[in-house]
């Protein structure tokens, strides 16, 4: 009698223990919400305040650069203390792992540094020209290394004003190129060309034909999911200047309009040399979000040999990069929307020397930078002894070779280190990048493209939460049960039901009932299993009726405490073998 008056009072004990807890709990929330309330009433007020004295209070300027953040400092300290076991578990050949990163106290910001996330910086643009006629040279690009790449080139029927080469244009429908760039989130450009006063004066001056060629190259940039259109219109009438402005202008109203999956993307090429003076750069700055110079040819045809690409002008005669640069600059052209091209190739030159040992030159034809490092090698430099020159003014280099028979050839060309000088003299003047011309022109030598790694890219980035970013085998089974609850959830339902009925079936023989009433361990296996039923039971009702509170808590525990007691009450009569 005492021992069951003794259980009675730990009941209740248990019950009034329960209700304290609750009750108590329920004060606390009122009170929380209380201060909360209080204290955003009083954050309101200051606000008020502050903005009527003009004042910006310090959680308001920093509250857009904090809101990104995850808690870094929480972040390290649990990889630092738990990272081994994710590298025991995973090994360390992750994309990232508990170690290969680092925590900036400054920016709050972690930072990832690997070779698999080589890409050009954020701020910095490279662009390149793949022509068709390089075939499946893009196979060889280092995609990873362009920001930009532009198909070159719709050419433009002035007639029309659709294309005159629907052969290239079949292929941007088709070539996988255009797929390995945006693997790599290179952003695509088809270039429409038109060259020759005559033929741009054709076309500009009839809207008709504005309207097809953009009608035309609408369909052609929506069917490859492309990021834009390059504008190569080269020797144009200084009275089509005007009308050249306008159609860009109405090219990008249309391009908006139509293209909705990306903002759309106009480059405008700006030449050298020839007819500079006629591009409105303060009107097409308006509707042109890249302006690339073209920083070549100003040394071909029937001019002088020389440098292709001069940095600046020799003894102060012609024109140069630099010269060419500062002429764009004053006239308002955009630092940082800008980018200056670069030649992958150089010119040769072929001449005869007369009895007075005077040259006389004329230009022979343009050569890749692959021909002459193909030509040039090692090999070829060490059995014939002879070097390249530097010309340290137009910073070019060149080979000049003299023939018995009195002729000599001439190859003016960049290469690495060159081609580095006029980066740096890009980069010297604030702007956004460097293009090229053309890609593929160096195919099967690495060195330019190092040097676009070196100049303009980065192997770090800049990783917020890098839990979230892990690809472990335990996050990744995280992710897999969140995405595939409500499966998980149905197939433990059905388990659970399962073994339930197995339970129950399993009672019906009194030798089960009588070793779980008689044995002390086994009326405890019981309640456990009663625990392991009921507990996902509760949860299961409150996610079902979206009671989202806390009451699951304290009903399993009375549940718990009512099993306990009843199992201490059946009493079962022993049975009587025959």
């Amino acid at each position: 009698m005492k021992h069951r008056r003794l259980q009675y009072l730990i009941i209740a004990f248990g019950l009034l223990l329960t209700f304290n807890s609750c009750r108590e709990v329920t004060k606390l929330r009122s009170s929380v919400r209380r201060t909360q309330s209080q204290f955003r009433f009083f954050e309101r007020s200051v606000n008020k305040a502050t903005n009527k004295l003009g004042i910006e209070t310090k959680d308001a300027k920093e509250q857009d650069s904090t809101s990104g953040d995850y808690f870094p400092l929480e972040q390290k300290n649990m990889l630092n203390s738990y990272g081994y076991l994710y590298d025991a578990i995973n090994g360390k050949n992750d994309l990232i792992t508990s170690s290969n990163f680092t925590w900036d106290s400054t920016t709050n910001k972690y930072y990832v540094q690997d070779a698999k996330y080589r890409h050009i910086k954020d701020n910095k643009e490279v662009f390149g020209w793949h022509p068709y006629w390089m075939g499946n040279a893009w196979e060889n690009y280092s995609f990873e290394l362009l920001s930009t790449i532009t198909y070159f080139s719709y050419k433009l029927d002035p007639y029309t004003g659709s294309y005159s080469n629907p052969e290239q244009m079949e292929e941007w429908r088709t070539t996988a190129m255009i797929d390995s760039a945006k693997a790599k989130k290179t952003k695509v450009l088809l270039t429409v060309s038109s060259h020759g006063k005559r033929n741009n004066d054709m076309f500009l001056e009839d809207e008709g034909k504005w309207n097809n060629l953009i009608d035309s190259l609408t369909s052609l940039v929506s069917v490859r999911k492309a990021d834009g259109v390059d504008l190569n219109f080269e020797q144009l009438s200084y009275f089509k200047r005007r009308n050249f402005n306008r159609f860009v202008k109405l090219l990008r109203t249309q391009l908006d309009a139509r293209i909705t999956y990306v903002k759309p993307i106009i480059s405008v090429t700006l030449p050298a040399v020839d007819s500079r003076e006629i591009f409105d750069i303060d009107e097409l700055d308006k509707y042109a979000d890249l302006f690339v110079i073209m920083g070549y040819d100003y040394n071909s045809g029937s001019q002088v040999q020389g440098a292709v690409a001069p940095l600046v002008s020799v003894e102060n005669i012609g024109i140069s990069l630099s010269n060419t640069l500062e002429f764009y600059l004053g006239r308002g052209l955009a630092p940082d929307k800008t980018v200056l091209a670069l030649p992958y190739y150089g010119s040769m030159w072929e001449g005869n020397i007369d009895e007075g040992g005077v040259v006389s030159s004329q230009f022979e034809r343009k050569v890749t930078y692959r021909e002459v490092m193909n030509i040039f090698n090692d090999k070829y430099i060490e059995e014939n002894n002879i070097e390249p020159i530097l010309q340290r003014e137009s910073m070019t280099n060149y080979f000049n070779l003299n023939y018995p028979d009195n002729t000599s050839i001439e190859i003016w060309f960049d290469d690495a280190y060159t081609l580095g000088k006029k980066y740096d003299y890009a980069l010297s003047k604030d702007l956004k990048g460097i293009g090229i011309w053309a890609l593929g022109y160096d195919n099967g030598h690495v060195a330019l493209w190092d040097l676009i790694e070196e100049k303009f890219a980065s192997d770090t980035v800049e990783i917020e939460n890098p839990i979230a970013q892990l690809e472990g085998y335990p996050f990744k089974a995280s992710s897999y049960l969140l995405k595939n609850k409500k499966i998980i959830l149905v197939a433990s339902l059905f388990l659970l039901f399962a073994i339930v009925i197995a339970l129950v079936i399993t009672l019906n023989d009194w030798k089960v009932r009588d070793s779980i009433i008689r044995n002390l361990f086994h009326r405890v296996i019981f309640i456990v299993l009663i625990y392991l039923f009921v507990t996902p039971l509760v949860y299961l009702i409150n996610e079902l009726f979206y009671l989202k509170s806390d009451w699951k808590y304290y009903v399993t525990f009375l549940i718990g405490i009512i099993a306990f007691y009843l199992s201490t009450l059946i009493r079962i009569n022993p049975f009587k073998k025959p």
